[in-house]
């Protein structure tokens, strides 16, 4: 349940450096909250203030690959054609902004827990959702579309008829987005550590320094986890 990926952009627009006689930057914690906002939740409105890029668009160009929606739509589209499945733009464009929605509602708070010279570890506390749950939800929306099919639409599906089969899938995605809008965040929050390198992000051009993930994979990853525990 990705919502995006992260661009690898350390060889390319973010490069280790020394930072010496510079400004004083922002601090380790402020960047990767802000970044869990990016990441999370599309919301690049903290970064850009926090950095002082010229815009949430450039603030999205370096750091991530896409971030339109339509894309995510298009994306979950594929997916589902590639197994056989043909939904309606309305059916995905649904479960893209439930899912949004979703995380629109997570939620954290970071605390730096060890810093040196040249790297600051900070903690992230993050209240995400129960994997276990969405399973859960998923099989019983499974289940209810399996027990709702009738012998002839059963024969029709053996015989390969698409039609019928898309009808049932189409209420099991929307039994599924159901279940999910309905959950509520895990109580008790899950704790991320990062360990952060000074960097240079570029803005059009222009090079901005900041405390950020020394490996970014690895904090998409870690995020993913953490948003949907086990």
């Amino acid at each position: 349940m990705k919502k995006k990926l992260l661009a690898v952009v350390m060889t390319v627009v973010m490069t280790c450096m020394m930072l010496t006689g510079c400004a004083k930057l922002a601090p380790a914690d402020q960047t990767v909250s802000a970044l869990f906002d990016l990441y999370v939740k599309d919301d690049a409105s903290a970064m850009q203030s926090l950095l002082g890029f010229s815009s949430e668009e450039a603030v999205k160009a370096a750091f991530m690959e896409d971030s339109a929606n339509t894309d995510m739509v298009e994306g979950l589209k594929t997916a589902l054609e590639s197994a056989g499945v043909e939904m309606s733009d309305a059916d995905i464009q649904n479960l893209t902004d439930t899912m949004m929605g979703m995380m629109a509602k997570t939620t954290c708070t970071a605390e730096i827990t060890e810093e040196s010279a040249d790297v600051t570890t900070v903690t992230l506390h993050v209240n995400g959702y129960s994997n276990t749950e969405m399973q859960t939800i998923m099989e019983e929306a499974s289940n209810k579309m399996v027990e709702s099919i009738t012998e002839e639409d059963l024969l029709l599906i053996a015989e390969g008829d698409m039609d019928v089969f898309n009808k049932y899938m189409s209420g099991y995605l929307n039994d599924f987005v159901s279940g999910i809008a309905a959950m509520e965040l895990v109580a008790e929050p899950v704790d991320v550590v990062v360990d952060c390198e000074k960097l240079m992000v570029e803005d059009n051009g222009k090079e901005i320094a900041a405390w950020l993930p020394s490996d970014m994979q690895g904090f998409a990853s870690d995020m993913d986890a953490a948003i949907f525990q086990q």
